[in-house]
């Protein structure tokens, strides 16, 4: 009889609850609508307009078998952004074949980024098809890469914590200093005091108009007097001919941003939602007017993708953030979200972050989840992806991290990485008016202004540098601005897991059971919460007391008990694909024998 040994280097308890929010939100989408992605190696027929709209003469329908279904379909994404994918997956895949080629047997397996290519989002002729099992019929296809609903977002449900303030029943500041603003209203914006902005004021800069903060939302009300000489500017159209794409990026007339609902190039706020969230990040500071955002001086590109409800679809967020990308800003500010995930926003997010120095900011949402007791599955995205950084409030409407931003249960290490003010936040709402609102959405905007400053002081830092400051410096509660400005970084390692390989140099077979008589290879992989870490080492050994430990070396040899990982840049991941931890099993071990290990991870 076969002996198994049993030991435990992690454990990860993932519960659920029937229903979840996450499966609630995931039955929440657009009827008639559904979003296809084909292989990248067929041709689809896509051609590209002067300028750069993707189209395709595909019959999409014939090739998935549904053309009796289908009423009309287009390409979802820009040709700037497709052809910047396809260079980015170049990228990672010869990373990835290099790496895997160093050791081709270790069982390592890295699935390869995904382009926007061959992306279409799929009308159907009844409104009332049964969308989920359409897709499930669509993936038989060989030809699919995948296919997913066209998912709903929101803008979650934040408060409102006061009436409206209009400027005229104010009366005005003085102030003789230039970082101390005249706003009348400044007093009452606790928020920039607690997270350390003022500080910044005095010692760096309120903002020099070179930042662009995308605000993807219910649009901005860019006519507000506090807001107004902050907002982008498309240059070309403004100077260019009237009813013409003078910048050939598929919109006419774009001059302030595009309405992705209406199709216009108006994207005025018709919620408020989006104009509050625009002054908390850039409100024109000292002008006497009202309020003063995290940066005085700051380009806001309003970008429409919800409905004045608080809703949007994830084709037209997935089009925002194209446009967001392709006009060149270098922060998103996305405060909604949803219980679950897409693939398509998620590959949208990821080619957004790969291609340059952006920055993305998510909020974590006004759920309150997790319930105790604490359910890590319980997410919301986009703020828990790894490469968006996820910003929680302080009340407890506030969706949290249960495992805080250093350290996940979860695999592919999802985070909310900090925490900012978000109650009772004033900022600008529609019409002149200021007004106090409280949610996650208040929270995110002050961190997309702090990036702002941020990129402007340190503009060479790397975004995974930028992670790693404004997660290790918080002093308090909330995020500190200047002390990640000022930040000196150090290594922070923690152990994620390992992947043991079983049946090495034994005349058994490999099972994914660790039995008796077997040599084991552990490959561990080790994440860096900060600061680049040279020379990295890892020591496998036994976790008992001096006792127990007596008793493990009776029965487990461990081989090569330290081994050396190299170079860990900075907020990165490093996954051992070559010379591995060894430990040999005895032939005489008892079945279901548990032996404790501990594995550590330092800077030699």
């Amino acid at each position: 009889m076969k002996k198994t040994i049993l030991f435990f280097l992690f454990t990860n308890i993932l519960l659920a609850q029937t229903p979840n929010k996450a499966m609630q939100d995931k039955m929440n989408f657009k009827s008639g609508e559904l979003i296809v992605k084909l292989k990248d190696n067929l041709d689809a027929k896509v051609y590209y307009a002067k300028s750069g709209k993707a189209m395709s003469s595909f019959n999409i329908g014939e090739l998935l078998g549904i053309e009796d279904k289908i009423t009309s379909y287009e390409v979802l994404f820009h040709q700037k952004s497709i052809e910047a994918s396809i260079v980015n997956q170049k990228k990672m895949k010869a990373i990835y074949e290099a790496k895997a080629a160093q050791n081709p047997n270790n069982g390592y397996k890295q699935k390869e980024p995904l382009t926007l290519k061959n992306i279409f989002v799929l009308k159907t002729n009844d409104k009332q098809e049964n969308i989920l099992q359409l897709i499930e019929k669509i993936k038989e296809n060989p030809n699919v890469e995948y296919a997913e609903p066209n998912y709903i977002f929101s803008i979650n449900d934040f408060e409102i914590a006061s009436e409206i303030i209009y400027d005229k029943d104010l009366l005005s500041v003085r102030s003789t200093s230039t970082t101390v603003p005249n706003d009348p209203l400044y007093s009452q914006q606790t928020n920039i005091t607690q997270t350390n902005i003022d500080d910044v004021w005095n010692e760096y800069t309120t903002g020099d108009g070179s930042q662009i903060v995308a605000i993807l939302d219910t649009g901005i009300d860019y006519t507000h007097p506090d807001l107004a000489a902050n907002i982008w500017i498309n240059e070309a159209e403004l100077n260019g001919v009237e009813g013409f794409d003078d910048d050939g990026n598929g919109y006419v007339d774009d001059i302030r941003g595009w309405d992705f609902h209406h199709n216009t190039n108006t994207p005025l706020d018709d919620n408020m939602h989006g104009t509050h969230v625009a002054g908390i990040v850039g409100a024109v500071g000292g002008n006497g007017i009202g309020v003063a955002g995290a940066a005085w001086n700051v380009k806001l590109m309003p970008i429409k993708v919800f409905q004045a409800s608080g809703i949007g679809d994830l084709s037209t967020i997935a089009t925002g953030i194209d446009y967001a990308v392709n006009n060149g800003a270098t922060v998103l500010n996305m405060s909604f979200g949803g219980g679950f995930t897409s693939i398509t926003m998620y590959n949208a997010l990821a080619n957004a972050y790969a291609g340059s120095q952006r920055f993305l900011v998510g909020a974590a949402g006004n759920n309150g989840l997790p319930l105790p007791p604490c359910i890590p599955s319980q997410i919301f995205y986009p703020a828990a992806y790894t490469f968006v950084f996820g910003v929680e409030a302080e009340g407890s409407f506030s969706n949290y991290d249960c495992d805080g931003p250093i350290f996940s249960t979860l695999l592919d290490q999802q985070n909310y990485e900090t925490k900012a003010p978000g109650v009772s936040i004033l900022s600008t709402v529609p019409n002149g008016g200021y007004r106090k609102l409280s949610g996650t959405s208040m929270s995110a905007p002050l961190v997309s202004g702090i990036i702002a400053l941020y990129n402007q002081i340190r503009e060479n830092e790397t975004n995974e540098r930028k992670f790693g400051n404004l997660i290790n410096t918080k002093t308090g509660t909330f995020i500190d601005a200047l002390a990640a400005i000022k930040a000196e970084p150090k290594p922070i390692l923690k152990l994620l897991t390992a992947e043991a390989i079983d049946s090495i140099s034994t005349n058994t077979y490999q099972d994914g059971q660790l039995d008796a008589g077997e040599e084991i290879h552990l490959y561990p992989t080790v994440k860096n919460y900060w600061g680049r870490a040279e020379n990295v080492k890892v020591e496998l050994k036994f976790a008992g007391n001096e006792f127990s430990n007596e008793y493990y070396k009776s029965l487990v040899e461990i081989k090569d008990s330290i081994i050396e990982l190299g170079t860990i840049s900075d907020y990165g991941i490093y996954k051992q694909r070559d010379n591995p931890l060894k430990f040999k099993i005895s032939d005489e071990i008892a079945h279901n024998t548990q032996i404790e290990f501990r594995m550590v991870a330092w800077e030699d």
